[in-house]
Formats: C-alpha cells, sequence, structure tokens
C-alpha cells in the first residue's frame, strides 16, 4: 500500500490529484485541502463512484485519496490497487486531521 503523510503531501503537491472521498458534512466541519476534488465514496454505488473517479483522475495520474483519518482511504486504496487500474494511487495516511494536526490551510466548502 503505498502511503504518504501530510508533512509529505505539504512539500511535494505539484502533479497530485487530490480526492477527498468523505460525506459532506464533514467537508463543512473540517474544511478541505484546497484543490481537493469532493467526491465521497459509498459502498453501495462503488461503480457509479469509479465512473466520477474517471472524471478527475486516470489510472496514470498521481492520484491521494484523503477522508478524516486514513482508515477509510487505507481500505479503498486496497480495493483501488487490486481490482482496478489505479495501481499508482496513494492516500493520505494521517488524514484531514492529520492535515490540521501539522497546521497546514483548509478551505471551507459551502452547504
Amino acid at each position: 500500500m503505498r502511503e504518504l503523510n501530510s508533512a509529505e503531501l505539504a512539500a511535494e503537491p505539484a502533479g497530485k490529484i487530490l480526492v477527498d472521498i468523505r460525506q459532506p458534512n464533514e467537508w463543512q466541519t473540517t474544511g478541505v485541502i484546497d484543490g481537493c476534488h469532493l467526491l465521497t465514496f459509498t459502498e453501495a454505488d462503488i461503480d457509479g463512484w469509479l465512473a466520477e473517479l474517471g472524471k478527475v483522475a486516470t489510472p496514470d495520474d498521481d492520484l491521494v485519496l484523503v477522508c478524516r483519518t486514513g482508515r477509510r482511504t487505507g481500505i479503498l486504496l486496497d480495493f483501488l490497487t487490486s481490482q482496478t487500474p489505479y495501481c499508482r494511487a496513494q492516500h493520505l495516511a494521517d488524514g484531514i486531521l492529520g492535515w490540521i494536526g501539522n497546521g497546514l490551510p483548509v478551505i471551507f466548502v459551502g452547504k
């Protein structure tokens, strides 16, 4: 599994496509990393989610998944790298809470 932490992402953000998989209420509570694509993941519609992901990232892109603590994205990353062409995908291992905990900036999205 390919992980990176918030300090690593902040140091080298260029070329990375960030996808925040959390729920809208989570985005509103903590904010999001500027430039993140907001694409809530639901297990009930994996095919639909993959179709939406395909609109923002290809399997050749440097995709980084973001959730609250890194738990959900770790599980999703395992699925993506083993069952889809997104073999280069990574996830933010310490999640948005690690990002915020390191004093890195977020933006707040509308309701």
